[in-house]
């Protein structure tokens, strides 16, 4: 009988361990991504649309009359500064990474047709590293602009104001968890 309870308060632990050993790897790897994908489809970005109202004054016998004409300034489209296409990595990939200067004088970075392999903690860089073959796109200067949307479609990201864009070659799709470059794109000037 004590053989039976032993082996069982054995078994129980095991499969204890065992499950805790799945939420662990579900949680930290998230293999599940690989079969989930993320489809963002975000519009190019535009600068605002501007109304404004120019009055005619008209006095007539004294009595003066003010109608107001509007006239509305459609948004401009945005400045191509430099593009390039994803490379393999890590991982297969495609798409393209534009860098874009807004009528505003802001830049984003827009990720167009991306089809990238899905993971965890994917983050959307700016690098000052060229495009050799390695590894190590955010082992130099880089700049996170965030988390990436989404593995598949077309996304933008800001890029902060007062950023020096001389200084970074090349647009990566990088794992922080696991400090790996998915893909990365040369940004090539226009």
């Amino acid at each position: 009988m004590g053989w039976i309870k032993r082996h069982r308060r054995i078994a129980v632990g095991a499969g204890i361990g065992f499950a805790g050993f799945i939420i662990f790897v579900l949680v930290w790897f998230q293999p599940q991504k690989l079969f989930i994908d993320d489809r963002v489809d975000e519009a190019l970005p535009t600068a605002a649309t501007t109304t404004t109202a120019d009055p005619d004054v008209t006095t007539t016998g004294g009595t003066t009359t003010t109608e107001g004409t509007t006239t509305t300034i459609g948004p401009a489209g945005p400045t191509t500064v430099a593009m390039g296409e994803f490379v393999d990595v890590a991982h297969a990939g495609s798409g393209t990474a534009v860098l874009l200067e807004l009528e505003d004088g802001s830049y984003v970075l827009r990720l167009e047709d991306l089809d990238v392999l899905n993971g965890p903690d994917l983050r959307v860089i700016l690098s000052d590293r060229p495009i050799a073959g390695a590894d190590d796109y955010a082992d130099g200067v880089y700049l996170d602009l965030g988390a990436l949307k989404g593995n598949i479609g077309n996304q933008n990201y800001e890029i902060p104001e007062g950023v020096d864009l001389s200084e970074f070659t090349t647009a990566a799709i990088w794992c922080r968890r696991f400090d790996t470059t998915f893909n990365a794109a040369p940004l090539t000037d226009e």
